[in-house]
């Protein structure tokens, strides 16, 4: 890349030229996103401390997509996933059964279980660790076709209900690691059940007591990063919780809940518990934009799809993986794994609605992976892996 002048080569961009893609509407959050990233990844060691497990989410198996996992064509397009990651050098996934899709009055539950079941023994047979996610199911947003009537649930029939999920899980599917809750704020935003600190902590905890460990499952448990730090406090005072599990979305003014993260590992370490992030991105807004997580989470998201962000996207892996070395946190894996196969034009899709933004990505991403190519983002993440791994 040339500097200070324009380059003679038409398909090399200069600073210049980078700067000039991004749309107007987003320059002070890209440019606010980027410093605060510089910033941070200067602010941590280069060297030491063991690389995490480089995970992915596991998309195409993701239970918010409703009974579409269950047409017959969806076993192959995860198993040409799971292909396409483990050529990326992924070492993991994250798969989500939400709450309520393995009760026995969900429709087709069973249908359900035993899909499930087939994908983790393709995770297995790819040789990755499984990391299964149980939180609620994202009923009535752009994410989800599924319909659930929250009222039918009080809070205690809602805990119960995950409760009796996550014993079905832990006996039948037999993950590595078993995510009993995560994001509280977000269960209160689906479901309009709000659990203290207290609550959660107790729900927690008593659920562990009833969960099958036999097969050596690990069970984690965690807050995002924006909430209530009491949340993540009380976890960590449970003696039978195995891992905590911390969620990276928005960075928050001065990279804050980066740092917010850090101090929750240390934390955690000293009581003698193990650190994973089973969810992580980069929440596309500036300081001044966030105020709250979930305000507008489906026109935030909308945002991920757009590849003049591709840049910031390799730096934030870069800065949570630098975070991981330094903070004896043993796992990672990034979300938005469509990302890695695919990015839209801004000005192509900037004036469709968030949903199809949402599913025009979708659509792209299967058809990258069934042509087995990486975007950008992907090829970075490959060679990001190789070079943490040497």
């Amino acid at each position: 890349m040339a500097c200070g002048g324009q380059s003679e080569n038409p398909d090399v961009k200069t600073p210049e030229d980078e700067a000039n893609l991004i749309p107007e509407e987003f320059q002070a959050a890209y440019h606010d996103m980027d410093s605060t990233l510089d910033e941070f990844i200067a602010s941590q060691p280069k060297t030491g401390g063991q690389a995490p497990v480089f995970a992915a989410g596991l998309s195409y198996a993701n239970g918010n997509a409703g009974e579409s996992l269950l047409n017959p064509e969806i076993p192959a397009l995860v198993h040409k996933q799971l292909d396409a990651l483990q050529a990326m050098g992924v070492q993991g996934v994250v798969m989500a059964i939400p709450v309520p899709i393995l009760e026995p009055d969900f429709p087709r539950s069973d249908e359900f279980l035993e899909f499930f079941k087939q994908v983790a023994e393709d995770v297995y047979a790819h040789n990755m660790q499984l990391l299964v996610e149980c939180g609620p199911i994202f009923a009535g947003t752009i994410f989800s076709p599924a319909r659930v009537d929250w009222s039918k649930y009080t809070k205690a029939s809602f805990v119960q209900a995950r409760k009796n999920q996550l014993q079905t899980i832990a006996t039948e599917i037999k993950p590595d690691i078993l995510q009993i809750a995560n994001e509280p704020s977000t269960t209160t935003l689906l479901t309009g059940f709000d659990l203290t600190p207290e609550e959660f902590t107790d729900f927690v905890q008593s659920s562990i007591d009833l969960i099958d460990k036999s097969s050596g499952i690990q069970i984690s448990a965690g807050a995002g990063t924006w909430e209530d730090p009491a949340y993540m406090n009380g976890l960590i005072q449970i003696d039978k919780l195995d891992t905590i599990d911390i969620h990276i979305y928005p960075m928050g003014r001065n990279a804050m809940l980066l740092h917010r993260a850090m101090e929750t590992a240390a934390l955690a370490v000293t009581r003698g518990k193990r650190v994973g992030i089973s969810e992580a991105w980069l929440y596309k807004v500036d300081s001044d934009e966030l105020v709250e997580v979930g305000g507008d989470f489906e026109m935030i998201y909308s945002r991920d799809a757009y590849s003049f962000f591709e840049p910031l996207d390799e730096k934030f892996i870069r800065a949570l993986t630098l975070m991981a070395r330094a903070n004896e946190i043993e796992w990672i894996s990034f979300f938005w794994t469509r990302n890695f196969f695919v990015y839209l034009d801004y000005e192509t899709y900037h004036t469709r609605s968030d949903q199809q933004i949402n599913q025009a990505l979708n659509q792209a991403s299967f058809t990258a992976i069934d042509n087995g190519t990486f975007s950008a983002l992907g090829d970075f993440y490959k060679n990001w892996i190789i070079e943490q791994n040497q």
